[in-house]
């Protein structure tokens, strides 16, 4: 894949919370008008999660906000469910653009994201957030009285680290490996009935209604005020 010959132009904003600076980065090919990131051939985003993750939402929201909004085409997004997934796509020349979750406001900076960050050759272009709400859901024919373990990204369990020991403290807290680290992937493997039936997952309410999930409760997490920072990358 030829890169595209990006100039960038930034728009700064800034706001009361501890994830204060959000910095916006507008893409513009040479053979796109100006006011336009319309190109030859689309942007590819790799993102850390699949369908119905937060990563998800994280792109949508930028690309609402961003020129890309007047071009839809101009951009594609590619689900790669891992901080490592990302760094190997970007490497092998598959996508232009790699996002991951780098920091939540409770949680704090996320491993995953961190340490496939130590050895990848790329630079940050822009970071900005999103506010979170985390639900809990298991199968429409799971009985939840049978439900004795939880499954879901380790961010997730120290997000929702009180309300789960208060509301939920019989359920095993556990998360997946490999691509399984992403909710989305678990959300999907628990429809597949790939997890255990005595497993129930977390993550975006969205997840529900892709899978075909009970949502039990929403807005788990322990503060109201929940913001993750998301990166975008790319080869130095």
């Amino acid at each position: 894949m030829t890169d595209p010959d990006y100039s960038l132009r930034t728009t700064q904003t800034m706001r009361s919370n501890p994830l204060s600076s959000s910095t916006v980065i507008a893409y513009n090919h040479p053979a796109a008008p100006s006011d336009s990131p319309v190109q030859t051939t689309p942007i590819l985003f790799g993102i850390q999660g699949g369908q119905g993750s937060f990563n998800e939402e994280a792109i949508q929201h930028f690309l609402k906000h961003s020129p890309f909004a007047n071009s839809p085409d101009a951009a594609q997004v590619r689900y790669l469910y891992t901080s490592g997934n990302v760094m190997d796509a970007l490497q092998r020349g598959e996508i232009h653009v790699g996002q991951c979750a780098i920091y939540n406001s409770v949680g704090g900076y996320v491993e995953e994201t961190t340490t496939a960050l130590e050895s990848a050759p790329v630079k940050i272009l822009r970071e900005f957030e999103i506010k979170i709400a985390h639900a809990i859901m298991i199968r429409p024919d799971q009985e939840f009285s049978k439900i004795d373990t939880v499954m879901c990204h380790s961010q997730v369990l120290a997000q929702c680290k009180t309300n789960l020991k208060t509301k939920y403290p019989q359920l095993k807290q556990t998360s997946g490996e490999g691509e399984m680290v992403d909710n989305a992937k678990t959300a999907e493997a628990l429809a597949h009935r790939i997890l255990p039936d005595n497993t129930a997952v977390m993550g975006s309410k969205v997840l529900a209604s892709i899978y075909g999930l009970q949502v039990l409760e929403d807005n788990l997490q322990d503060a109201a005020q929940n913001y993750t920072r998301f990166i975008h990358v790319v080869l130095k």
